[in-house]
C-alpha cells in the first residue's frame, strides 16, 4: 500500500495549522510515512494591510479597574421538604455552597440521583443571615425509605 497521499495530507495539514496560528514563517515540517518522507517547505502567511496613513494603528487596552466585592449577606433559603436537587439549585442560586448531604438512615450512601432523594433537614436554619458563600448541609433521604 502506498502512503505518499496520507504523508502528503498529514504535512500539509501541519503546516496549514502552524500558519493558522499567526506566524509569519513556518519551519519546515518533515513526515515520515512507512518508506515514505515527505518535506513541506515553510510558508509565509501575509502581513495584515497598513492603514492609509502607512501603519497599522494599535491601541492598547484601558486598564480595567475592578473594585474589591465584599462578600454579601445572603438569607438562607428553605430546602426542608424538597427534593435534594432542587434544595441544591435554591441554595446556589442564593449563593452557598452545597457540602456533601448526610444520609438519615445511617448507612451512610451516597444521593446519586439527586432528585430521587428528599431533604429532611438543613444545618444553616432557613431564614437565618450568612455570609455568601458558606457552605450548607443537608440530611437527606430516599423517597423509598420508610
Amino acid at each position: 500500500m502506498n502512503r505518499t497521499p496520507l504523508a502528503i495530507v498529514a504535512a500539509t495539514l501541519v503546516t496549514a495549522m502552524c500558519a493558522a496560528c499567526g506566524g509569519s514563517a513556518t519551519p519546515a515540517v518533515t513526515v515520515t510515512a512507512a518508506a515514505t518522507t515527505v518535506t513541506a517547505s515553510p510558508i509565509e502567511t501575509p502581513m495584515p494591510a497598513s492603514s492609509s496613513a502607512g501603519a497599522v494603528e494599535s491601541t492598547p487596552a484601558a486598564a480595567e479597574t475592578t473594585p474589591a466585592v465584599e462578600a454579601a449577606n445572603i438569607k438562607v433559603p428553605n430546602g426542608v421538604g424538597k427534593d435534594y436537587q432542587s434544595a441544591q439549585d435554591l441554595w446556589r442560586a442564593a449563593g452557598l455552597h452545597v457540602a456533601p448531604a448526610t444520609d438519615a438512615t445511617g448507612a451512610h450512601r451516597l444521593p446519586v440521583i439527586d432528585s430521587n432523594w428528599v431533604v429532611l433537614s438543613q444545618d444553616l436554619k432557613a431564614g437565618s443571615t450568612v455570609p455568601a458563600d458558606t457552605f450548607i448541609t443537608a440530611t437527606v433521604k430516599k423517597y423509598s425509605d420508610s
